[in-house]
């Protein structure tokens, strides 16, 4: 009936040579793309090293300007107060710290010899000469403390004073020094670093500035074209889930709701769906009873209706024993009782046990009958913590059969139990359980014993 129905797609179009051509199509444009933002990656990263390089330029300058200024603050400091600690600065910044030399250094490897570094250059050559008149103004300060000027740096020593200068009474040669470096003349020398320095700063801020303007330019030329790209690929997406969901959800929707009515499913769809739904409807009637027959026969003990040996060793296997437990349960003097009342009463007997015992424990906890009167449960996401929780049950099991009911006599069972964990496999888990089952077995039975591991 349902072939006289089919969709306007079911003529010849092939879902699966549409989702290759589409494969193809979208391969090409993920690789013009990936392509695409690599080049913007690369030119993100080059405007982004050209701003690390002028932030690390600027820096060194500042460097430059800073110790320039630190020696002078240092030296003045000096010819003021006399104190040899200013002096010990000085040359400690000079000689060891020499933030000037290494910031010069610093961008001349970065430059070369570039206009800019040329600035640079200009200003430490300014800074260097003002050292000889700081040298000078720091001999006669030295002098006119009548400091011993052979316990002062061997730059101090060299110095030779004018004999002018080494004739003036302390109070003036305090005074000349202090003239040293506070004159036009030093003024002038410092305003020519500080002009140097920010000359260096404002040509390397042009020449940043040019660069990224041509690579945000080329940026934007390459982000249009990846828009294009993506534009492309949204298009093949939408076009791809259309055509899966006209070829394929839709159909599938449809079947789905004719599956959970328990009826063949419609021929329409895909070339590819179609001949899923003729298969399915062909194989529907014939193996459904079989296969649910068979599935639960294959799992299912037929006299207590819960899981039998078969189930249990399933279960055994896929079982996460990092965060489980098995409980093996053997019902006492079942022998003597079967014996004594006949298998009729035995198989009730059996049945109950299999009902209290599965009563007792969660859906989510599997109860098995694993033999004659043997039984098992593993219980699922617990752990050794719930030990007592364990035996409360067992004891609660006992509890209900000691109640006689249905002419049946009572009875009571041993159980045995073993925790997983992240080492444990279910053998080992298994022998634990039976070696706790034995213990209480020995013991008289109607008990509960749990392996310590």
């Amino acid at each position: 009936m349902f072939e006289r129905h089919r969709g306007p797609w079911s003529k010849g179009l092939s879902i699966r040579s549409l989702h290759y051509f589409m494969a193809f199509a979208t391969l090409v444009l993920s690789v013009l793309l990936l392509f695409a933002t690599f080049m913007v990656k690369s030119g993100y990263s080059r405007m982004r090293s050209d701003t690390e390089f002028y932030i690390q330029w600027e820096r060194d300058a500042d460097d430059l300007q800073e110790g320039s200024d630190y020696l002078t603050e240092q030296v003045r400091c000096f010819v003021e107060t006399g104190k040899r600690e200013y002096l010990d600065s000085y040359f400690k910044e000079a000689d060891v710290i020499r933030r000037r030399d290494r910031a010069l250094e610093s961008i001349h490897a970065y430059l070369g010899d570039s206009a800019a570094y040329a600035s640079l250059a200009e200003a430490m050559r300014e800074s260097v000469a003002l050292m000889d008149r700081e040298y000078y103004a720091m001999r006669l300060t030295v002098a006119a403390n009548g400091y011993d000027y052979n316990d002062f740096p061997e730059a101090i020593r060299r110095v030779e004073l004018t004999e002018e200068d080494a004739l003036l009474p302390p109070e003036k040669q305090a005074e000349l020094a202090r003239a040293k470096v506070f004159d036009d003349m030093y003024h002038y020398r410092k305003n020519a670093i500080s002009r140097n320095v920010q000359k260096c700063l404002t040509m390397l801020a042009e020449e940043i500035d040019q660069r990224q303007r041509a690579e945000a330019d080329a940026l934007d030329a390459m982000l249009a074209r990846q828009r294009v790209l993506i534009i492309s690929a949204i298009s093949i997406i939408l076009i791809t889930l259309l055509a899966t969901l006209l070829l394929v959800i839709s159909p599938l929707v449809r079947a789905v709701v004719f599956i959970r009515a328990d009826e063949p499913i419609p021929i329409r769809g895909s070339n590819e769906f179609q001949f899923l739904a003729r298969t399915y409807n062909l194989m529907y009637e014939e193996h459904r009873e079989q296969k649910e027959k068979l599935a639960f026969d294959a799992t299912h003990d037929k006299l207590t209706g819960i899981y039998n040996r078969g189930g249990y060793d399933y279960v055994m296997k896929n079982t996460d024993w990092r965060s489980s437990c098995l409980l093996l349960f053997d019902v006492d003097k079942f022998k003597p009782i079967n014996d004594t009342y006949g298998h009729e009463a035995g198989d009730r007997i059996l049945t109950r046990v299999a009902s209290v015992i599965r009563d007792s424990f969660r859906s989510q906890d599997y109860v098995c009958r694993i033999g004659g009167d043997e039984f098992a449960v593993i219980m699922v996401h617990t752990n050794a913590d719930h030990a007592d929780l364990v035996r409360r049950k067992v004891a609660g099991i006992n509890d209900a059969l000691q109640t006689v009911a249905d002419d049946l006599p009572p009875t009571h069972v041993s159980c045995g139990a073993a925790y997983g964990d992240a080492a444990t496999d279910r053998e080992s888990v298994f022998r634990r359980a039976d070696a706790a089952l034995y213990q209480v077995k020995h013991s008289g039975g109607c008990g509960c014993a749990i392996s310590a591991g």
